[in-house]
């Protein structure tokens, strides 16, 4: 072959292998984000119903009601 053809050709393969590369890595990058956004709508949704699970056993259980209806704890200052 000659010299003249040998660097254009070498310089398109790495240039080539660089594409590649990148592109890979933007896939693979599109993937996670993906999977953190379905993650954080799972965990948004999961969290949404231990709240309403937290607070329908205290509404079953009065401990509303008994919480608000204590008197504050007050201490007595040391003699």
């Amino acid at each position: 072959m000659k010299r003249e053809l040998v660097f254009p050709l070498i310089i398109g393969l790495i240039l080539g292998a660089l594409v590649m590369v990148f592109w890979q890595f933007n896939t693979r990058l599109n993937n996670v984000l993906t999977a953190t956004s379905q993650l954080e709508q799972a965990t948004a949704q999961n969290t949404k119903t231990v709240n309403d699970i937290v607070t329908f056993i205290n509404q079953a259980t009065g401990a509303n009601k008994a919480a608000a209806g204590a008197p504050a704890a007050t201490e007595t200052p040391a003699k």
